[in-house]
């Protein structure tokens, strides 16, 4: 169920036959377990997790754009003074964090077309392409499979490793085996997804009982013409390697030394 409280929309979610309570803040995206918030295991793999090719990106993209915006000015015959240039450094400096809020914003509105569609719901017509784009994709990919859907956007919460989080989709196949699918729009795949399938796997089969027998990324890209299928493995050395990153992240919010 769900509740506005101070302006902000929350939702609620019974777990552990009704024993555990996630309350869930849609707009900060934080969850709170009976009263007590804590670290998804999305946020704990980002502040925790080194991805080299995201950092190199966001590191040389505003150069790349200011150098693009100069010689746009120098072509153009504009007039290149300090105010024009400050205006233009600051532009560059912002696309990086533009570029990836369009795509997490992207993400959001595909993942919510692909629950509402699972749960019978009538898509209507997109008309951004990169969200056209994904959705044909997925529609495509989905047609041609037979899975029955066992849990979509599931809520997640870990008693004995205490984190928390949202699963894309459980699945049965044909053989009775429940398949974790983690649906992703991004341009490639990168280790943290392991580490977040490790974890999910481990809190979904604490609380329900149910054995995740193996798993995939389903990479739907925003400009690429087919989905990419890629396996992801799960085992106990990857899941310790969650919880290590998880110790890191806690030990730090814990120290005076950031």
């Amino acid at each position: 169920w769900q509740e506005k409280l101070g302006g902000k929309m929350y939702t609620y979610h019974k777990l552990y036959d009704g024993k555990i309570t996630i309350k869930f803040d849609e707009e900060a995206h934080k969850y709170y377990v009976n009263g007590n918030e804590y670290f998804s295991a999305t946020t704990l793999i980002g502040q925790g997790c080194v991805k080299p090719g995201l950092e190199r990106w966001k590191r040389i993209t505003p150069m790349i754009e200011y150098k693009k915006k100069l010689n746009k000015v120098l072509d153009d015959n504009e007039q290149l003074d300090r105010v024009k240039l400050e205006r233009l450094y600051k532009e560059s400096m912002c696309h990086t964090d533009n570029v990836s809020d369009d795509a997490s914003l992207v993400g959001t509105v595909v993942h919510g077309l692909v629950e509402d569609f699972i749960n019978g719901k009538e898509i209507p017509n997109q008309s951004d392409p990169a969200v056209v784009n994904c959705w044909n994709l997925f529609l495509d990919w989905w047609n041609q499979q037979s899975y029955k859907v066992v849990d979509i956007e599931k809520k997640l919460f870990s008693k004995k490793y205490g984190y928390v989080g949202t699963l894309d989709l459980v699945v049965k196949n044909d053989k009775g085996e429940f398949v974790l699918i983690d649906l992703k729009t991004s341009n490639q795949i990168v280790f943290g997804y392991v580490l977040q399938a490790n974890a999910y796997k481990q809190a979904y089969e604490e609380e329900t009982g149910r054995k995740i027998s193996s798993c995939f990324c389903l990479r739907i890209g925003k400009k690429d013409t087919k989905v990419e299928i890629a396996p992801i493995p799960l085992n106990k050395k990857l899941f310790n390697t969650f919880l290590g990153v998880k110790m890191i992240v806690e030990q730090r919010e814990s120290s005076k030394y950031k």
